[in-house]
């Protein structure tokens, strides 16, 4: 059995690099892998771009309402 293993993307207004973040994550060789998504209440089209992976089942997209920052979104996913 092999471990799942969790990485988290932190984003506030990547929108130019967001989906190439996430495919890297996803096109990795090793498959067990969880990715949780902390968008720092972008106003870009970051969104939109989310919306795609959000019926993907080891993806968590978390949308924070006011800019946090990002200590506080690393915080965010790590729980």
């Amino acid at each position: 059995m092999r471990n799942l293993i969790t990485v988290y993307i932190t984003n506030r207004n990547y929108s130019k690099y967001l989906n190439q973040s996430i495919q890297s994550v996803i096109n990795q060789e090793y498959k067990d892998i969880f990715l949780v998504i902390i968008d720092d209440a972008s106003n870009d089209i970051s969104k939109k771009i989310l919306k795609k992976y959000k019926a993907n089942k080891l993806i968590k997209i978390i949308h924070n309402k006011t800019k946090k920052g990002l200590i506080k979104c690393a915080n965010i996913a790590i729980k």
